[in-house]
Formats: structure tokens, sequence, C-alpha cells
């Protein structure tokens, strides 16, 4: 199901000193430049090799997000993980099937064969937070 890692989120206080540090420590070239969701309350920028972005630096924006939380409670550092896989609701459907608590699909509802993303709770996988999607185009 699982076709490869695409990305590592890593959860920050300071978003610029941070893509500064990486791109210091791994020549790493700011792939996809600051932007920010107000829906999730975040600011974010894309570190990667020149070819492929990779790692996703996150910084809260929102308080009582859940990144701010994460922050609060457990440091800075790697604060979900992304897989690409080939049918997104295949993939969903199989996780839910086998008690994977899934959030970015409504309670008690099917994914529609346009889903293109959720996420798996990481109380369903031993702490971590996972995203599931389709591959980047």
């Amino acid at each position: 199901m699982l076709q490869k890692l695409s990305s590592v989120c890593i959860a920050v206080n300071n978003l610029q000193d941070s893509i500064d540090q990486y791109q210091k420590l791994f020549n790493l070239e700011l792939m996809i430049p600051v932007s920010e969701s107000k829906e999730f309350g975040f600011r974010n920028a894309w570190l990667g090799n020149g070819t492929d972005a990779f790692i996703e630096i996150l910084e809260p924006t929102d308080p009582d997000n859940a990144i701010s939380r994460f922050l609060k409670n457990k440091g800075e550092g790697i604060y979900l993980i992304e897989f690409d896989v080939d049918n997104v609701p295949e993939a969903a459907s199989h996780i839910k099937a086998n008690g994977g608590r899934l959030t970015g699909i409504p309670q008690g509802q099917e994914p529609s064969p346009e889903t293109r993303n959720f996420w798996v709770h990481p109380a369903s996988a031993k702490g971590v937070f996972i995203g599931i999607h389709a591959p980047r185009e």
C-alpha cells in the first residue's frame, strides 16, 4: 500500500532560524518558499535537494492548534511523516478496517474517489502522526 516516504514534517518555534540551520547543516535548498495556512494555523517552508522537496518545517501561528500543543508537550522535532499511495480511498478503507483512527475524513463517512489525503491519528500508530496522500505532481 505505501509507495514511498514522501516527507518529514518538523515542528519548530522559529521558522526562519530553522530554515537557516537546515540549509547550513545539510546543504538543502529552499524548494517551496514560506507560506501560511490560515485554516490550520501554521507557517511552513519546504526544503530539499534541488529536485525533490522532502522536509517541511512548520511553525504554529495559532497558539491553540495541534502543532502548538505538540511543541508545548514534546518540544521541537518530528511532527508528521507522510507517505505516497497509489489509491488514497483504498488505503483509507484498509487502515480504518484494521482499527486505524483517521482524520481528514469526516467520522462515519467513507473516502470518496476524489479524496487526495488523510491522516492517521497518533493513537493508532504508536504515537506517530502519519499523513497518507496521492503523489504530488
